[in-house]
């Protein structure tokens, strides 16, 4: 079992994790005496202010979001695929089926073959492909020089929980298999795909699969029961994923199954031994309490972990690098991370 903050004190600890992050405007190494006396886990607060074109995105967002509660789920898994950024011609790309579900290569010039990306998209668990993962796949792959793998898994609500889970646990173990034991693999997951990724670590625990050599987590969704939400009434919605007009995502994803279960909400899994994490947020994203409370929690329980808050911004506004400086910015840090994990 798990080691558990009571809530009052989980509550207490984030707000002032975060408010110390908030006045010092610089990190906060996060404490965990309690496990032992020594942390390399960090919680950072960016403190640079958005641009102007920033906040404009942030409210092209918003009213997206409006919009989209009117919207049925047919017309957003069209509009999120028209959602494509042109490839480089420095980065090849590579379709292929594996064990039945069908991937994708992106592939830069005189990339290494035993240093992988593994990138899980977001979209509710009901949008998204491998069109609109070349997105923040190119991205990955542009910034790191490394191969980057994306995946169609299959999606909800015709295909509920574990179906998406199940398919990245597929390709990822297929993937380990291929590519041998001394390669290195990274994991990137946005948003549902964050919330993905998070799930298939406590599901390799449980299946005492090899774990990749580090995670990165994007706005990831870690708690779909909402009782690690503190202070969120002011903030953004998320594209109106939860609210829409056809479908609630979270209740058709999840049905009737416990969301406690470590494979749907993540933070209530034993995160003892984990790799390596950097999870990034927007200070103004409606996840933002569930992704400190797993940030706290996986430090908590000795994972070294690095969660940054950047302020002012939005849910996946990573998505945003050609527009927003501090979006290429976070890319560029992430891609550092990686790059540190599996070796320049």
């Amino acid at each position: 079992m798990p080691i558990r903050l009571g809530t009052n004190l989980k509550k207490v600890y984030l707000f002032l994790s975060l408010v110390f992050c908030l006045v010092i405007g610089n990190y906060l190494v996060a404490s965990k005496n309690t496990v032992k006396s020594e942390s390399k886990s960090s919680l950072i607060y960016q403190n640079d202010k958005p641009n102007k074109v920033t906040e404009d995105i942030r409210a092209l967002y918003k009213q997206k979001a409006k919009e989209g509660r009117t919207a049925t789920l047919e017309q957003k898994r069209i509009e999120i695929e028209k959602q494509i950024v042109p490839t480089p011609s420095n980065i090849k790309i590579k379709g292929e089926t594996i064990e039945g579900t069908k991937v994708e290569w992106l592939i830069p010039d005189k990339s290494p073959e035993d240093k992988i990306v593994f990138y899980v998209h977001g979209g509710g668990w009901s949008r998204g492909g491998l069109g609109y993962s070349r997105n923040l796949g190119t991205i990955l792959a542009r910034e790191t020089g490394y191969r980057v793998l994306t995946i169609q898994y299959r999606l909800s609500p015709e295909n509920p929980f574990p179906a998406g889970l199940t398919d990245a646990e597929k390709i990822y173990s297929s993937l380990v298999k291929k590519i041998g034991p001394k390669s290195k693999v990274v994991i990137v997951g946005d948003s549902a795909g964050g919330n993905l990724t998070f799930a298939l670590l406590n599901q390799l625990k449980t299946l005492n699969g090899k774990y990749p050599s580090a995670v990165v987590g994007i706005s990831p969704a870690t708690d779909l029961t909402k009782e690690s939400q503190l202070y969120t009434s002011d903030f953004d919605s998320i594209h109106a994923n939860y609210h829409g007009n056809d479908i609630n995502i979270v209740d058709t994803y999840v049905g009737n199954n416990d969301r406690k279960n470590p494979l749907i909400s993540p933070l209530y899994g034993d995160l003892k031994g984990l790799p390596p994490m950097l999870i990034h947020a927007g200070a103004r994203e409606e996840l933002l309490d569930d992704i400190l409370a797993y940030a706290a929690e996986a430090n908590f329980q000795g994972v070294e972990v690095t969660c940054k808050v950047w302020r002012g911004m939005f849910h996946d506004f990573q998505l945003m690098d050609k527009a927003s400086p501090i979006s290429k910015q976070a890319n560029t840090e992430i891609a550092q991370f990686i790059k540190q994990q599996l070796g320049t």
